[in-house]
């Protein structure tokens, strides 16, 4: 049997929730002593810092950080008693669309860890999990098997990204505001700041993260919002170049072309808009 991805089991398996389940804010003396698993483990990091060990490998545990393990696997785990760590926790068994069991051999699970850097998402959706799983009605275990879908949909898509630690960097919130306000006039050294990280850093990671340098990724996400406001407004090419910054109709063209491959005018028409 070929194995099959967490994404796969997500839009055509079956999920069954055994217990325990829940979110917890674990105790000053806490450690998670190592014990086999007897089924499928999601133990996910919402707060705190620690270090947890898998086949003897050892990670950094901080927020966002996801581990999914699967059937045998042993983990053992210690945090930092001044930042304790807040856990959502899930045991489960995990079908194939015909209704075969899965394991470790059939299903091709992301390697751990896997970082969830939108925890204001996830974290509610984990709640739904918690909450709709201890109700007995019909409509809550479909609101729990729909959030524990959702819940495995970021972390199958987290882990197709390359990893990024958010806790402590801050690099991630700076990138989201860097979207969320493009026609900001951004710097890298203020970019940096904002992460927390010197220059060079910043720029590596940026790199690492997106694929783009820190400059690039501005303008990215500058000429991404000039094409939604072509499509969702009655702008001129001149109002919308303004509202992202460019102070320089003629330097706008250039860079949209740069990203887009032809001119703002040209994709607006092509787009009837």
């Amino acid at each position: 049997m070929t194995p099959i991805t967490l994404g796969d089991v997500v839009a055509t398996g079956r999920l069954e929730i055994s217990s325990p389940t829940g979110i917890i804010r674990c105790e000053p003396v806490w450690e998670f002593k190592p014990y086999r698993l007897v089924d499928f483990l999601l133990w996910c990091v919402l707060d705190g810092v620690g270090t947890a060990w898998i086949k003897g490998r050892e990670m950094p545990l901080g927020p966002g950080t996801c581990l999914l393990l699967e059937p045998g696997s042993a983990l053992s785990a210690v945090h930092d008693p001044k930042r304790r760590l807040r856990v959502f926790y899930l045991h489960a068994d995990l079908y194939d669309a015909q209704g075969r069991k899965l394991d470790g051999t059939t299903l091709a699970l992301p390697p751990p860890p896997v970082v969830v850097n939108d925890l204001s998402t996830f974290e509610p959706l984990a709640r739904q999990v918690v909450e709709a799983n201890a109700a007995t009605d019909a409509s809550a275990r479909l609101r729990c098997q729909l959030a524990l879908r959702l819940v495995l949909l970021q972390i199958h898509a987290a882990a197709q990204a390359p990893l990024m630690r958010t806790d402590g960097t801050k690099l991630a919130a700076t990138l989201l505001a860097v979207k969320e306000n493009p026609g900001r006039p951004w710097t890298v050294p203020e970019m940096a700041a904002q992460a927390g990280l010197s220059v060079s850093q910043a720029a590596r990671r940026v790199r690492e993260l997106t694929g783009h340098s820190p400059r690039e990724f501005v303008i990215r996400a500058r000429i991404d919002r000039a094409r939604r406001l072509m499509e969702e407004s009655t702008l001129s090419l001149k109002q919308i170049a303004e509202t992202l910054g460019y102070t320089d109709i003629y330097f706008f063209h250039r860079q949209f072309k740069a990203v887009a491959g032809v001119t703002p005018a040209r994709w607006r028409r092509e787009r009837g808009v």
